[in-house]
This record gives structure tokens, sequence and C-alpha cells, in this order.
């Protein structure tokens, strides 16, 4: 299948490093168009705007990281310098250039004045539109919603929306918004296939809700959630809706829902300082952090890490990491495993100290323990994929709650298992199975007491005998996923029945 590949490459890169890819294609595209006069401005107009908007919004967002003593997170920047570059007219006079110029001061403000917690309410976009069509009765065109640019559009943005795993939250605000629209077109008498035309050939529709309502840190944290805000959004985004003489817009739809997803949101953002490095296996790290405030999360969540370093990378200084710790914990763990040609970001990990600060934010995730406690469940966990599983056992032992696990825990080799104390108190105190596979067969210890060799269907046969009854967590190197849910599904084990640890960017 062709996703196979795709999927191996969008698993070796950043949620922000591919979107900012994305971008730049389209803006290269656009270029190459207008180069051919298919586009109402020149080539060099665009690369202007677009160079001053980058400017614009990288001097903004250093200021302000300075004045609020939060780290400066420049691939952020960058992505919504794009983002306005492709909505926004490039500009072809002084006022045009001053409502560029205000569009980015303006997005980049919003991260940080419209905040609660350190915590952006606001698409920086999206709002920087909205208040610059009040105050300046300027507004966006979304001149990227063309026919001849919806082939990128559409590409770049399923790429992205697929590395997020977020096809769902798209598909959502989509149909609602071409239904509603529809039958608004309908009740009005107007014709509708004229009205889907434009709608799918004609409107910024499939950029908007790949590129920009899928921003994690304005969504809700879970599925359910999130797709109750892309239809939300999708019923907003209706060009026929207005009140009295105020049209919505996308950058409108959008900023509602962005309210939306704050009421229903963790408002968490903290510092954490470093307490404790513990090495645990060859290139697997324990960092345990003190929080400025006590996290509240369900055990098997992650949050977004940002650690402001020198140098940093084309991979940027913002990693998503679950957390291996247990809500009932006063300290938060993070497992990271890491690998010779690591990025800038790991490296800065390995050289923090106790003066050393780094900011979490976005509480999310769905890979959570089951509200029937008496659901029975089989974790299977790759190398540090345990994490998560680590923190679901630490709190149902902290909690003395008892549930009907089954856990496979699979490395290479015996030296890499971590977390060894928490797996051996769960089978003690709380009559967890807990088996350890190894997959190199010329590395098995002597009297090794688990398994040897590939996690397949016969060792679950043999070891799970109820298997058909049970809800499968899977959590661990992509490959290794797709291996799983490959082999669940020849066993014939239902989707519903399957959950997936899921990371927004490379670790």
């Amino acid at each position: 299948m062709i996703t196979k590949p795709i999927d191996y490459v969008l698993d070796r890169i950043t949620m922000y490093r591919l979107v900012l890819y994305a971008l730049i294609g389209m803006l290269g595209l656009a270029m190459l168009l207008s180069c051919f006069k298919l586009l109402s401005f020149s080539p060099l107009m665009l690369l202007a705007s677009t160079l001053f908007l980058l400017i614009m919004c990288w001097a903004m967002n250093t200021i302000l990281a300075r004045v609020f003593a939060v780290p400066a997170n420049v691939e952020s920047a960058t992505i919504t310098a794009l983002i306005l570059a492709l909505i926004l007219d490039p500009a072809q006079s002084s006022g045009d250039i001053q409502f560029l110029g205000w569009a980015a001061i303006l997005a980049m403000a919003s991260k940080y004045i419209l905040a609660v917690r350190h915590k952006h309410l606001f698409n920086p976009a999206a709002i920087a539109v909205v208040i610059t069509a009040v105050v300046l009765n300027k507004s966006a065109s979304w001149w990227v919603g063309t026919t001849d640019m919806l082939p990128l559009v559409l590409f770049g943005g399923w790429l992205v929306a697929r590395k997020i795993r977020q096809e769902d939250v798209v598909l959502v605000c989509c149909g609602v918004a071409l239904a509603c629209s529809c039958v608004v077109t309908l009740l009005q008498g107007n014709a509708l296939l004229t009205h889907l035309k434009q709608m799918l050939l004609g409107s910024p529709l499939f950029f908007f809700t790949t590129i920009m309502l899928t921003e994690p840190l304005t969504a809700p944290p879970t599925r359910s959630l999130r797709r109750l805000y892309a239809a939300i959004v999708g019923v907003l985004f209706i060009p026929q809706l207005h009140i009295g003489s105020v049209y919505s817009t996308p950058e409108i739809a959008l900023v509602l829902g962005n309210i939306f997803s704050y009421l229903v949101s963790p408002k968490t953002k903290v510092l954490l300082k470093l307490s404790r490095k513990v090495k645990l296996a060859p290139g697997v790290m324990d960092f345990v952090f003190k929080p400025s405030q006590q996290l509240a999360f369900a055990p098997g969540q992650y949050m977004e890490f940002t650690l402001d370093h020198p140098h940093a990378d084309s991979r940027g200084n913002r990693r998503y990491f679950t957390l291996a710790s247990s809500p009932t914990e006063k300290l938060v763990h993070v497992g990271i495993r890491f690998y010779p040609e690591g990025s800038s970001f790991k490296h800065a990990m390995t050289t923090m100290d106790g003066r050393t600060k780094i900011m979490a934010a976005q509480i999310a995730g769905d890979f959570t323990l089951p509200a029937n406690p008496q659901q029975k469940l089989v974790f299977i966990a790759g190398g540090i994929g345990i994490t998560p599983f680590r923190s679901m056992l630490k709190y149902l032992l902290d909690t003395r709650e008892k549930r009907d696990i089954i856990l496979f825990y699979v490395n290479k080799t015996a030296n890499e298992f971590v977390y060894v104390d928490v797996l051996q108190a769960a089978q003690a105190q709380l009559g967890a199975k807990v088996y350890p596979v190894v997959t190199d067969t010329t590395a098995v210890p002597r009297n090794w007491p688990g398994l040897v060799g590939r996690l397949n269907e016969q060792v679950i046969y043999a070891t799970v005998p109820d298997y058909r009854e049970r809800t499968y967590y899977l959590s661990g190197p992509p490959e290794m996923v797709r291996a799983s849910v490959e082999m669940l599904g020849h066993m014939h084990i239902r989707p519903n029945q399957i959950k997936k640890d899921f990371f927004p960017g490379l670790t």
C-alpha cells in the first residue's frame, strides 16, 4: 500500500517541521503560478511580503519571549508568518505593508497576552486577522483557496492531518460545513451545484481544516471533543451565516471554536525544574521534574515540552512526551530514549542540571484506561513505549485498584527493560501478568524467565485464552505498532478493540 512508505517517512519528521515544509511548498507553488500570471500578484510582491512577515513575526516573538521570560519558539513564529502570507494579499502599497506588520505583531502578541497560565487561547493567525478586520477594516482574502492551489493544498494538508492522526477532525469539519451550506443554499433557492463548486474548488476550506483547525495547542485534548469542536467550527464556517451585516469568515469560525476548546480543555502550562536524571538502560534515561504546580491528568496522556537551547537544529525546540508518572505522584517522570544521531533538543536534555527549566503544556491524549474497570486489557509495549503503561500501573498501585491486565513488554535484549520495579509491584499487588519478550534470540540470558522471539499470533493464543474479549493497548515504535495492528487483524480483533499511543511529533 502507498500509505506504508508515506507513514515511514512521516514517522521521522516532527509535526511542526512537516507543517513548515507544507507551507513552504504552497508558497513555492504560488510563486510559480504568479510567474505565469495565474494569480493576481507578482512573485516579487509575494516574496517580499513573506519575508517581511517572517522578520516581523520573528522579531516580535523574540522580544515578547524575553519580556515574559519564556522560551521563544522560532518554528511556531515561522509557521504563523507563512500562514499569514497565504491568507493575506501581498503588499502593493505602504498601507498594505502596515496591515501586514500589524497582523504579524498581533499574531505574536496573542500568544503571550491573550493567554491564561501561559497557554494561548486562539490560533495566532486567526485572531490577528479578526482584530485587524475590526480595528483597521482590513481582512484576510484567503487567496490560498483557489483551484490552481488546490492540488498541493490537498496533498500537503492530507500529510499533516495523517501525521497528527486528525483525518477524522478534517472530515467532520468539511462534512458539516458542506452539508449545512448546501441546506442553506437550497432554502435560499440558489443553484446547489454552483455553490458546491465554489466551496470545493474556490474556498479555503481544505487549507483551513488541515493546517489551522488541527493546531494542537488550540484544539481540545481528546478525540471526542475534537470531533465536536470540528463540527462547531464547520457550522460557523458556512459563508451564508451572519448576524445583521456581519458575515461569518473562516477566522471568526476558528476563533469562536477556540473559545469552545478553551472551555473544555485543561488550562495547564507549567515550568518543570529538573530534580534528577536516572539512567535506566543503555540509551534510556528517566528525567524527574518538580512542577511549578501539581499536574492533573489521566494516566497515559502526553504533554508538549519546550526547551530553549542554543543552536537548535532543524527539528526545533519542542517535543511531545508521554508522562511516565502517575497523577498520584508529586514529581513528573519522563522516560526518553537517546540515539547516536540525536537532535539538539535531546542533547540539551542530557546536559540539563538543577538550574535548567523546561516548559510543559497541552495535556492531551486518549490513550487512557477505560472507564469500565471490569474491561479486560492487553498492553503491548515496545522499548520506551512502556512509559504510558508505567503511568497507568503506578496509578492503579497507588489507588489500589485491581484490573485484569496482561502486559507484553518487548525489547531486543534483556538489558533494555526499564521501570521494572513498577512492573514487579503490579504483578505482586495487582495480579497483573507481565511477559517480558526478548526478540534477539542470540542474546538470551541463561534462565531467562520471559518469552523469546517476536510477539506473534501463536504467543497471544497460548498466553491469552480469552483474547477475543480484551481491549488491546499498543505503544512503541511506529513499525511495531503497525505490525501489532496487522497481527491483531489476522486474529479477527475488531478495530474498536485496539487503542494506539500517539505522538504528534518525532521525539
